[in-house]
């Protein structure tokens, strides 16, 4: 596996995957379970059963109803409209360049494939 460094927005990581976008889609995981961990240890404190809140309105498609919206977004905001990847280090001009809104979609459909199977074996 080769060294990749990420770049978006707040984003910076360096991450050992088998592809660019491989690389791209581990650093959105990341950052969007940080984000779900923190939202859902902020309802713990708060004595807030997080699967007794109520489901939003807004429906986003392909994503399973257990990753919690306000998260979500929260992990979202977290990118640039872009992902530069290099693997010769940060800020390099010749980083390729990902679409932030393709990778959160391939990142969705992984958590819903990930959901039905938990549904599958559970």
């Amino acid at each position: 596996m080769a060294k990749y460094y990420i770049q978006s927005g707040k984003v910076s990581f360096v991450v050992c995957a088998c592809d660019v976008e491989g690389a791209a889609l581990w650093t959105m995981h990341r950052i969007m379970d940080e984000k779900i961990c923190d939202f859902e240890d902020e309802l713990i404190s708060q004595d807030i059963d997080p699967f007794s809140l109520p489901i939003s309105e807004t429906e986003i498609t392909d994503v399973p109803e257990a990753i919690p919206y306000e998260a979500m977004l929260n992990g979202l905001a977290q990118f640039g409209e872009s992902i530069q990847v290099s693997q010769r280090g940060f800020g390099r001009t010749d980083a390729g360049e990902l679409q932030t809104e393709d990778i959160f979609q391939q990142w969705r459909q992984l958590m819903q494939a990930v959901d039905r199977l938990h549904d599958r074996l559970g």
